[in-house]
């Protein structure tokens, strides 16, 4: 039997036309060993219907179905302990390959064995596919201090990934409801695998109109999973020996944005707590730390229009 040559991971709730969409778009990559895992994360759409119209092999499609829905990360650690393919690739349902998108990875994995990951660019589009005016391509080369291990350097989507390097890694973050893409990266980082970037497109990223996690509208829960984020990436770091002031400077600098943003929305608990993650990040600065406590103590006092008017002056937004 020819072994499973990669994996594409996709968490999927609802979107089913979308989903059509993506998994044309990998069929039309010509791959010769693939398989689709479409993790259903209760869908109240028919997802099983839409995997059926395609006539694939049922080891070429493979679904799987939870009840209740848990999240992305829930669903692509179950599509993990499902795949088969030496590579792994994890996809949104609403994203789309590029013509000729995967296979440079793909050979890139295949021509050194000493790189454990392989990712290039991918850029933003509307609804329709239809590319955006002045997008930049998530994608790009980084270096190995500390502080870009808090980077985004790719996206979900972005990166091909050896299935026995992501045992090193571990797991997605299961307490992380948004940005889990970005400590997980950390991870893939911290870990120490050798990596190779490919200046090409490997897909696409749909805008959509609608909510989404990590758009300007407010959502506690978001803000809440990033505070979770910063306290993992921190920690492990350390635990790898590979922190520096500036990493825990760059950590420190998003939580203080994320505390505006509290108080901004007149949550004055989270406020003070979010504050205060950001000073017991610090090993360092004293006075910066001082400053931190007495605005975290200020936060029952604080106004929400000071914070709205900080967060404008650090952020342009």
């Amino acid at each position: 039997m020819i072994p499973m040559q990669l994996s594409i991971i996709i968490p999927v709730h609802n979107r089913a036309d979308l989903l059509a969409e993506a998994i044309d778009s990998i069929i039309a990559q010509g791959l010769d060993s693939y398989e689709i895992i479409l993790c259903d994360d209760g869908s109240t759409e028919n997802i099983e219907a839409t995997c059926d119209k395609f006539n694939l092999p049922k080891d070429q499609l493979v679904f799987s179905r939870s009840e209740e829905s848990h999240g992305a990360q829930v669903a692509r650690n179950r599509g993990l302990s499902l795949a088969q393919g030496e590579f792994i690739m994890f996809m949104d349902s609403d994203d789309s390959v590029v013509e000729n998108g995967l296979v440079p990875l793909i050979k890139a994995l295949q021509a050194d064995s000493d790189f454990q990951y392989a990712y290039g660019k991918v850029s933003r589009v509307n609804e329709a596919l239809e590319p955006i005016a002045g997008d930049i391509p998530v994608g790009a080369v980084f270096n190995d201090t500390p502080t870009e291990i808090a980077g985004y350097h790719w996206h979900t989507m972005g990166a091909i990934y050896r299935r026995s390097y992501l045992e090193l890694v571990g797991s997605w973050n299961e307490e992380m409801t948004g940005s889990q893409d970005w400590e997980y990266q950390a991870r893939v980082k911290l870990a120490g695998g050798k990596r190779v970037f490919i200046d090409q497109t490997v897909g696409c990223w749909r805008q959509h109109g609608g909510e989404r996690v990590g758009t300007a509208k407010f959502r506690p829960d978001y803000v809440r999973s990033v505070m979770i984020g910063c306290d993992a990436i921190l920690h492990t770091a350390r635990d790898k020996d590979r922190c520096d002031l500036a990493l825990e400077k760059r950590l420190a600098k998003r939580l203080v944005i994320h505390a505006l943003e509290w108080g901004a929305n007149s949550y004055r608990q989270d406020r003070k707590k979010c504050f205060l993650q950001a000073k017991s990040g610090l090993s360092s600065g004293l006075l910066f730390k001082a400053i931190l406590s007495l605005v975290a103590v200020m936060s029952p006092f604080t106004p929400a229009f000071i914070d709205q008017w900080m967060m404008r002056k650090i952020t342009g937004r």
